[in-house]
């Protein structure tokens, strides 16, 4: 990946008219830098740390306050603490105590709060499967979508190299009308040849000029497109390594695919049904985890308050007569309470509905599933027949491009001879370019449908095609 970056850095600043890339290196980095894919691994690691630390759910919630409030009006009651040391002879403690704070100091109250609380249910339990599924199902989408990038890569790349090709056949046939006008323009110059023959000629070379127009076109947008899919500047320099072509005994290999084979073998591993599966796992833990919402919940729970009068005053916390009396704790406790929520098991409550509700949706993703299942069995069947026909159909369109070529070569020799007629020669070079866009377009569509049965069946091609 450092050498594709590398490449394209020097081809940008040093002026480098191409950027040589293979299928294998575009895949790369694409799966480097796409916004999608990167979308998706953020997903994955947010996934992957609520699994992690799923057992988080079992632990208490503590909180801590602090609050510090004024009285409007004292509560002389609160000095009802001292009548035992004054009945008991300790006077001086509570001349000390009154003494030490005035009557405005004790408006002012400082409180500290600690509050704990752990509660074990069924639901917990239930709510650290969840995470598990969760991210299973982020992983399922994660690779699906480096999957699905792939192909998408792939099919590109082809898509660009058949451009490519085709706009060289334009090009090739632009240039033999062009050859053609020339001669007979010699001709009619010299007296040799008829003027409507340099007219003919003519018209053959200026109507192909647009339609080599129209194909760079296509060609230039196909590349930003690609550009894009690779998230590389709009002006990088581009040079697609490879071809369109298939071995011919690999298309023998092809040809002889069982398809009920891969179909039993690879379907049930897709990744639409993978994801569909997930999501259904999912609605019913969620359908499991509100119903066990119902049953009793056993809450442990722990509070502590302590206040201190006057925390402005230091004799409060200096003087020892009045600091053994702060810190007092008036509602602080230890608590276990068992609570258990009974409106749900009403009939037609609205717990009850919802419950309900969950299971019949985790009941259509099951049923989804299944329907997704049967439509990537025929999405397999229709590729493989797709994949047979183009691995047979090259054959043919070989024989019929050698045919069409050895005609143009024969038919432009009898027009420069004078045998042949111009009709005779423009329709030898149409059915060369037709015979040669034929048999492009069927070399890409064998590779798209390569790269989408990968895609199909979620596997590498040498393990289907040879496992």
């Amino acid at each position: 990946m450092i050498r594709i970056f590398l490449c394209l850095s020097f081809a940008l600043i040093l002026g480098v008219p191409s950027w040589a890339l293979t299928v294998d290196e575009a895949v790369k980095q694409a799966e480097a830098h796409n916004l999608t894919l990167a979308t998706e691994d953020l997903k994955v690691a947010q996934k992957a740390d609520e699994k992690n630390f799923s057992v988080n759910r079992l632990y208490p919630t503590v909180s801590v306050s602090s609050t510090i409030l004024r009285l409007n009006q004292l509560n002389l009651n609160q000095w009802e603490k001292f009548w035992p040391l004054i009945q008991n002879g300790h006077q001086s403690d509570f001349s000390a105590i009154s003494s030490a704070a005035s009557i405005e100091d004790n408006h002012w109250l400082l409180s500290l709060g600690v509050k704990t609380q752990w509660v074990l249910n069924l639901a917990v339990f239930r709510g650290i499967t969840q995470t598990l599924i969760d991210y299973q199902n982020a992983t399922i989408n994660h690779d699906a979508a480096a999957s699905r990038l792939d192909r998408d890569v792939r099919k590109a790349f082809y898509g660009l190299l058949f451009l490519h090709q085709a706009t060289g056949v334009f090009e090739s046939q632009l240039k033999v009308a062009e050859d053609r006008y020339r001669l007979a323009k010699l001709n009619f110059d010299a007296g040799l040849g008829s003027e409507i023959s340099s007219l003919q000629a003519q018209v053959g070379f200026e109507n192909r000029k647009p339609m080599l127009a129209d194909q760079r076109v296509s060609e230039d947008n196909a590349q930003s497109g690609f550009r894009l899919l690779l998230n590389v500047p709009d002006d990088s320099p581009l040079d697609l390594q490879g071809g369109l072509e298939v071995a011919p005994e690999v298309r023998k290999v092809l040809a002889s695919v069982d398809v009920d084979t891969l179909v039993k073998r690879y379907v049930e591993g897709r990744w639409d049904v993978g994801i569909a599966q997930g999501t259904a796992k999912s609605l019913e833990n969620i359908a499991k985890l509100q119903a066990d919402s119902l049953w009793p919940s056993l809450v442990f729970g722990w509070t502590a308050d302590p206040s201190v009068s006057a925390p402005f005053k230091s004799d409060t916390w200096n003087n020892s007569a009045n600091s053994k009396y702060n810190w007092a704790q008036s509602s602080g406790a230890f608590s276990m309470t068992l609570a258990w929520q009974l409106d749900g098991f009403v009939p037609g409550s609205t717990t009850g509905i919802e419950i309900k509700g969950r299971e019949r949706q985790a009941e259509q993703a099951r049923i989804g599933a299944e329907q997704t299942r049967r439509a990537g069995e025929n999405e397999i069947r229709s590729l493989v027949g797709r994949m047979k026909k183009s691995a047979v159909s090259l054959d043919g369109l070989a024989l019929s491009l050698e045919l069409a070529q050895r005609s143009a070569k024969l038919t432009e020799a009898g027009y420069q001879a004078g045998t042949q007629s111009f009709n005779e020669a423009q329709d030898a070079d149409q059915q060369l370019q037709q015979a040669r866009l034929q048999f492009l377009s069927e070399e890409l569509s064998l590779q798209s449908t390569l790269a989408d049965l990968d895609y199909a069946l979620a596997a590498d091609r040498k393990e289907w095609l040879h496992g």
